[in-house]
């Protein structure tokens, strides 16, 4: 069956198949327009609620990491039983966890074989390009807008705007990239043919150009995290990369420079750590006070500032804890965090499994490297800011993840199918 095709398939085929071109509607839009995306994410759901109801398909393929996901679902909604606004966050949760849900099934059920996955990824990519062309071009022509919210020159006098490209702000789009990265990098290692091989490393430097003009100092570290990554699973001289660092730091001073070495140093006039500390001080409290379900799923900005009355008096909205551990701690408790990191971590312990096993250069091979280095970056992002309060950047993660099990459970299949040949 080609999925480029519907002439030659059945109408079981063909109703599945507008499933999954639906899917990639939704994945090209997720980073580029969320309204678009979320008509896309729908026509999706109604065309596989037609195709289960008149097909009568199957169950869903059994995976072992549905049950941490069911969990952290409703963990979270069970959270919103003490949230100081209620309806706000179940609104917020169908807009959040419920779509993560619902997109992490449509992909596992609906893909079928490496053809429609790799055309899924494709368009991950071709929606990476765009966001990076649309970057650099607002880069280029000084179409920051609101640039005041995310540059402090007092304490970088150099730095005159950041990117933040389709993704509303700097460190969503570094966020974003960083995951689009290690699908890049994945494919220029998977690929044999040369122009292909060429057409990937072009994207991979562009998606390294705009990741350096986010001037996002936790995705830089998570870069030299995924340089670590990938020397372990393709090839260790790559670690000498690293070695680049110090001279930059030596012979470059600008805007980077500043910015890389204030990871390092402390400035007053540099307000983020302390805000930070303050922000991570008070989601410790959270948790302390509401340690099994949490203040509630999305009630961040609404309890904060009962724990921090300058921020009160200020009028200020803190959306987040700027720490994925700990916001996650907080709004959904010990229970929300325990099924959190073991749906997370879960995929990488697989996705580690699975690199191990399988040691030719396969284009499952890809997916697997893709999602261990998404969650290896924003492991490392995730320290100092939760990116993954952005419904773009999480569907992107859950979609990572959906791909994954969608490749572990086939492959799975082939294993058990290869057993019982062999054994006859």
């Amino acid at each position: 069956m080609n999925i480029t095709t519907l002439q030659t398939t059945s109408s079981h085929d063909k109703a599945r198949i507008r499933v999954v071109y639906a899917l990639m509607g939704t994945v090209f839009f997720m980073p580029l327009n969320l309204f678009i995306m979320e008509a896309c994410l729908i026509a999706t759901t109604l065309l596989a609620a037609r195709y289960v109801w008149k097909y009568d398909a199957s169950p869903l393929p059994r995976w072992r990491l549905f049950v941490p996901a069911a969990g952290f679902a409703l963990t979270a909604l069970l959270s919103l039983a003490g949230a100081p606004h209620m309806l706000m966050g179940i609104a917020f949760y169908c807009f959040t966890i419920l779509q993560y849900i619902l997109l992490y099934m449509l992909v596992l059920y609906f893909l079928r074989g490496e053809e429609e996955r790799r055309l899924l990824l494709w368009c991950l990519l071709a929606s990476a390009c765009c966001v990076v062309l649309y970057g650099l071009y607002q880069y280029a022509h000084m179409l920051t807008l609101h640039e005041s919210e995310w540059v402090d020159q007092s304490a970088f006098p150099m730095l005159r705007r950041r990117m933040y490209s389709t993704l509303y702000n700097p460190n969503l789009l570094s966020a974003f990239l960083l995951m689009v990265l290690g699908a890049a990098a994945s494919m220029v290692i998977w690929t044999k043919n040369t122009w292909h091989k060429v057409m990937y490393a072009v994207l991979f430097a562009l998606l390294m150009l705009c990741l350096i003009l986010t001037y996002s100092r936790g995705a830089w570290m998570s870069v030299c995290a995924l340089v670590v990554f990938f020397g372990l699973v393709w090839d260790k001289r790559l670690w000498l990369l690293l070695l680049f660092v110090p001279v930059i730091l030596l012979f470059y001073h600008g805007g980077v420079t500043d910015r890389l070495l204030s990871i390092f140093t402390h400035s007053e006039a540099d307000t983020s750590v302390s805000m930070r500390i303050d922000m991570w001080t008070a989601a410790l409290a959270m948790a302390g006070d509401h340690p099994i379900l949490g203040i509630g799923w999305g009630a961040f900005k609404y309890v904060y500032p009962v724990y921090n009355e300058l921020i009160q008096e200020a009028g200020i909205v803190i959306f987040h804890a700027h720490n994925m551990f700990l916001n996650v701690l907080a709004e959904t408790g010990m229970v929300g965090s325990f099924f959190g990191l073991w749906f997370f971590y879960g995929n990488a312990w697989y996705a580690g499994k699975f690199l191990r096993h399988v040691k030719n250069n396969t284009f499952d091979r890809v997916i697997a490297m893709t999602i261990l280095a998404a969650i290896v970056s924003i492991t490392f992002s995730g320290v100092t800011d939760y990116d993954l309060f952005s419904t773009q950047i999480s569907l992107t993660l859950w979609f990572l993840c959906a791909l994954f099990a969608n490749t572990y459970v086939e492959y799975q299949k082939r294993c058990k199918k290869s057993l019982r040949n062999n054994s006859q």
